[in-house]
């Protein structure tokens, strides 16, 4: 059941972040996943420790909230993308897109959460 949960999320976020960007008059990039290319270092040194805490976490917690840290790792991905975006790229308006990804996450790890209680 949550995983139909899930997907109903997700397609309520790309729905979201479809109308949001019809809204703002922004265009999808290429590539939705950023690269480190043209990047502060300081924002790619904070992703580089949280993938590396979050590897070194998933074989030290229990296999049953993997899942929760995986979404909550994703969360604050989009957290600090989205902060990056809006620090130094405003004009772009990216950065709405980031936050709104980053509460899909938020309300994905609530649902494992609720499961796994």
């Amino acid at each position: 059941m949550t995983l139909v949960y899930l997907l109903i999320l997700a397609v309520v976020y790309v729905f979201l972040d479809f109308c949001l960007r019809k809204k703002l008059h922004t265009k999808m990039t290429k590539s939705y996943w950023r690269s480190f290319k043209g990047r502060r270092p300081l924002f790619v040194i904070f992703e580089m420790v949280m993938l590396a805490s979050f590897l070194v976490l998933i074989f030290v917690i229990p296999p049953a909230y993997t899942s929760v840290f995986m979404f909550l790792f994703l969360f604050l991905l989009y957290v600090l993308r989205g902060f990056e975006e809006w620090k130094f790229d405003r004009n772009q308006k990216e950065h709405y897109h980031s936050w709104l990804g980053a509460t899909f996450f938020m309300f994905a790890s609530f649902l494992v959460l609720m499961r796994d209680m």
